[in-house]
């Protein structure tokens, strides 16, 4: 009886993570779920016997655990959703019993809630089951074993093998528009770039408006549809994650023998901890359901103990996590052998942590990275948030650029790449009541030993970037694909597009908000 009892609190804990899964499942991969599930399931099991010394009583102990379930782990709202049919449901349980006459006992009252349990662990099953049944599982499995063993026709290697830089620069928006939409003058950062040896693209585009898709695309030299045919019903970000973590750009250089190296973002999607090195501030890497519950809980109780060991999901992670991106980079050229580097740093992306100097900047409310339509503020809070965070990277790109070509044995291949452009006038309901010319025109500056600015297409897209690279440094015979530009038909379903490649010159004629 003393297990029937104790149970109830892991059936509870069970069906209340079950049915959170299901409503965070857009952006939270289905593995990420059996981990928190084991470590709700160890405190709980650690707290077992502390509650049983407290009541003396397996019975309540069992309800102690099973209230601080209900207590800490989910919001009021859902809290007072199901605590209420609990009630509803044993004042019935009670009455019916009193009426035959019968001694109601405890006993019974825990066999009801393990049913309720059990039904919620069944509902929450369908709803998800349900929802991976969109994703055609054959065709995408086969997509990422294809990409993941990916192979181009080298004809030569260089003699010595470049370092290669994929940086990332999150939502980093082209010179010309940020003189037009934020009344900002980039050219003192373009110009040290120049100086350098660097090459300004002027007139690149992206193909893609939201990092998930951007990225992959980038890494797998192609279309989406072309290499994960048959999404259009799905709309899980997390199906990108293999893609990235395991592009065709990686396959092909680890078989040239590079080495692979990727920084923590604190986003599981562009998190790679399968590289040969992973670096990262935190010795515990949380995963995005994890932060989910501590940062939206009354686990979250927990934050402050925990907060210099684990990637919780505040402001001053955010700033670790990007401040140690950039310090982590200037060190990487002194890891012996060719190495591809993969850093995508989430800034200037909103949040607006950093102001012009560097200095910390807390925004209202809970940590999030909300853009375009979603951001919390008004059009001039973005824009001065944006502007002070883009000259905080611009100050930080020129330590990292200094770094890596003073260090560097042999010339590197540096690409300063953003996804997409920023979010001022987006509305990602909606191509109409969006300037697509802003969210399509990333910044880049590409250092690339041994090519002019000639050697760049004048309207190379990101989709094009490293068939250009292999082209001319190991001699690969990859066609340029027609550049297109997609953006989304609705807010749900990330893979259903529509072309809006002859919009992205079109000037924006949409009032800030």
């Amino acid at each position: 009886m003393k297990r029937f009892y104790l149970l109830t609190p892991f059936m509870f804990a069970s069906s209340f993570i079950l049915y959170i899964n299901y409503w965070v499942l857009t952006l939270v991969s289905p593995d990420q779920f059996f981990r928190l599930l084991l470590a709700i399931f160890l405190l709980l099991g650690l707290l077992v016997y502390p509650a049983y010394y407290l009541t003396r009583d397996w019975e309540w102990a069992s309800l102690l655990l099973t209230v601080f379930v209900f207590g800490f782990y989910f919001s009021q709202s859902f809290f007072l959703l199901i605590g209420s049919v609990v009630l509803i449901v044993t004042i019935l349980w009670q009455v019916y019993f009193r009426l035959r006459g019968f001694k109601v006992r405890l006993t019974q009252f825990f066999v009801l809630l393990n049913t309720v349990a059990l039904f919620i662990i069944a509902l929450s099953l369908y709803l998800n089951i349900r929802s991976f049944a969109q994703v055609p599982w054959l065709s995408y499995f086969k997509s990422v074993d294809q990409a993941r063993n990916a192979s181009v026709e080298i004809s030569s290697t260089p003699r010595a093998t470049p370092d290669i830089y994929y940086i990332i620069l999150d939502g980093y928006l082209r010179s010309d528009m940020l003189e037009k939409l934020y009344g900002y003058d980039n050219t003192p950062f373009t110009t040290y770039l120049q100086e350098r040896g660097f090459l300004v693209p002027a007139n690149i585009h992206s193909n893609y408006a939201k990092t998930a898709v951007s990225v992959s695309s980038t890494l797998n030299m192609n279309y989406v549809d072309s290499y994960a045919p048959g999404l259009e019903n799905s709309y899980f970000w997390w199906l990108m994650t293999p893609f990235i973590d395991h592009s065709q750009v990686r396959a092909v250089l680890e078989s040239q023998g590079y080495k692979t190296v990727s920084f923590s973002t604190n986003w599981s999607l562009t998190d790679n901890p399968t590289t040969d090195m992973y670096l990262h501030p935190f010795p515990i890497t949380l995963t995005d359901y994890e932060a989910y519950f501590l940062g939206h809980t009354g686990l979250g109780i927990i934050q402050p103990l925990i907060k210099h060991v684990a990637s919780i999901s505040t402001f001053d992670t955010h700033r670790a996590v990007i401040q140690d991106s950039f310090e982590s980079l200037m060190d990487i050229p002194e890891i012996d052998g060719p190495k591809f580097v993969f850093a995508h740093i989430p800034a200037p992306h909103p949040p607006f942590v950093f102001d012009k100097n560097g200095d910390p900047i807390d925004p209202p409310g809970k940590f999030n990275m909300n853009d375009a339509d979603d951001f919390y503020g008004s059009s001039s809070v973005y824009q001065e948030g944006y502007t002070g965070q883009v000259e905080f990277v611009n100050n930080q790109m020129r330590l990292v650029v200094a770094a890596i070509l003073k260090k560097s044995k042999t010339p590197p291949i540096i690409l300063i790449q953003a996804d997409h452009g920023s979010g001022l006038l987006t509305d990602f309901s909606s191509a109409e009541n969006t300037c697509i010319k802003e969210r399509f025109s990333p910044f880049a500056a590409y250092y690339l030993p041994g090519m002019e600015q000639d050697d760049i297409p004048p309207d190379l897209t990101t989709v094009n970037l490293f068939r250009m690279i292999f082209n001319h440094y190991f001699e690969a015979d990859l066609p340029l694909l027609e550049n297109k530009q997609y953006y989304y038909k609705d807010t749900v379903y990330l893979y259903r597009l529509v072309d809006v490649t002859s919009r992205i010159d079109e000037e924006c004629t949409l009032h800030l908000r």
